[in-house]
């Protein structure tokens, strides 16, 4: 059985925050989770005080605006993503089973915990959002496009995949092809409106 993954166990930390964790920490990981229900303009530092049990100008000590909040999250979320995505590296060698393993990760969170990626998310709200956020947001997808197109580039040199083109613009549509599957799964409200999409993406190839 695959080890579990750092960046699928974000759930997990969330839910039962580590008391060694100093509190910019405690914050960022409670703005994550809010970020993740309800996106990043329908949540404020009144919702993080609530759930903490902290006055508001505790949070602001840490984390003065919204929108470095905002970046301190996607920057937090970015980096257990990278290390998500190099324990798949480090423990699988077949890309078709690291891609598997990719998608069957995300439909295991959103089935258990209703859990999405961040970034997908707040992609739909990229116009509204400081460009600081926006910055961290692009990033993200900017690191999982170069994976998916080395990943791609390996299992089509190794006969594992077929398909024409350049390498980086099939892993951009490999990847928009996941990230909207995770959308309408979130608006069906039906995690295996994902799976079935993120299994027939991975069979096309």
């Amino acid at each position: 059985m695959v080890a579990p993954l750092t960046f699928y166990l974000l759930v997990s930390k969330i839910k039962s925050m580590r008391t060694q964790a100093n509190t910019a920490q405690q914050i960022i990981e409670v703005a994550l989770g809010l970020m993740i229900e309800r996106g990043y303009n329908a949540f404020s530092y009144a919702d993080i005080s609530e759930r903490m049990g902290i006055r508001k100008a505790g949070i602001h000590y840490h984390f003065p605006t919204k929108s470095d909040l905002g970046r301190s999250v996607v920057a937090y979320y970015r980096t257990l993503a990278q290390q998500g995505l190099n324990q798949i590296d480090q423990i699988l060698s077949d890309p078709r089973e690291k891609l598997t393993l990719y998608t069957e990760q995300f439909y295991r969170q959103m089935k258990e915990a209703n859990f999405f990626c961040l970034c997908t998310l707040l992609a739909t709200e990229l116009p509204t959002l400081p460009e600081c956020v926006r910055d961290e947001i692009e990033g993200y997808f900017r690191e999982h496009t170069a994976w998916f197109a080395t990943l791609l580039a390996s299992g089509r040199a190794q006969g594992i995949f077929s398909f024409g083109g350049d390498s980086t613009i099939k892993a951009q549509s490999v990847l928009a092809a996941i990230q909207g599957a995770m959308i309408a799964a979130r608006a069906y409200q039906d995690p295996e409106h994902f799976r079935t999409i993120a299994l027939q993406v991975c069979a096309d190839l």
